[in-house]
């Protein structure tokens, strides 16, 4: 009992961080670009924004990393216990959960690399290498955020979220039904994406920057007060 109350606690509380660890990476990412949202509908907007601080937009990334996706992994894996003998589709929720967090990870570490690269080159590029440097940064930017992110990991999030959020409004009302209006915000995300509705897909993904990190503390702390409570095998 004492070691499934360590777990527990220690998953909790990993979660708690993961949550305002992902605020810090929002945060981090709207000051590099002097807090003008319109850069996450439009990257190359960057390139005529005075004071870039391509440090915070690397570090944002970083944080983004964890904040968003590889800190959730012990949640994920904790759901996944408490699951058992609750849905035949559990093991199918948590890859859609796994795949979300890992493909995630991977284009944020895609970004944190190629951004800072292109924006260091760029004040001392020909202005015909800028043009190709614009183009290459637009690309990069168009096949993390509109492919991986806010397409293919859409899909599988909501499908996770919808899947525990069924079943956690039997141990915790709101935050059973909080996730799954997270998992609706981040389907409309993706569908916004795949029919090319570009003010619907721009207003979900700018929903699940916040939602996400704090739904990430409010199940953290359920988690904490252990309302989904299960035996740990060792």
């Amino acid at each position: 009992m004492e070691n499934t109350a360590n777990f527990r606690n220690s998953v909790a509380w990993i979660t708690i961080l993961s949550g305002f660890v992902g605020f810090t990476s929002y945060l981090l990412v709207a000051g590099a670009v002097n807090f003008n949202f319109d850069f996450f509908s439009y990257p190359t907007l960057i390139f005529s924004l005075p004071n870039v601080n391509i440090g915070m937009l690397r570090w944002s990334m970083i944080a983004d990393i964890f904040g968003y996706y590889l800190l959730l992994l012990p949640a994920l894996f904790y759901l996944h216990g408490w699951l058992r003998g609750k849905t035949p589709w559990r093991n199918l929720i948590t890859f859609c959960g796994t795949a979300y967090i890992l493909a995630g990870a991977i284009g944020a570490s895609i970004l944190a690399t190629t951004w800072t690269f292109f924006l260091l080159k760029f004040p001392t590029a020909s202005p015909d290498q800028q043009e190709t440097l614009k183009l290459l940064f637009e690309s990069f930017s168009l096949m993390v955020g509109n492919g991986i992110w806010n397409l293919f990991d859409t899909i599988v999030c909501s499908v996770w979220m919808f899947g525990i959020g069924i079943y956690m409004r039997q141990e915790a009302k709101f935050l059973g039904w909080f996730t799954m209006f997270v998992g609706f915000v981040t389907f409309l995300d993706g569908l916004g994406n795949i029919l090319e509705l570009k003010a619907m897909a721009d207003i979900s993904v700018n929903l699940y920057l916040v939602l996400a990190p704090t739904w990430a503390i409010l199940l953290g702390m359920a988690i904490l007060k252990n309302k989904f409570s299960f035996s740990v095998k060792m």
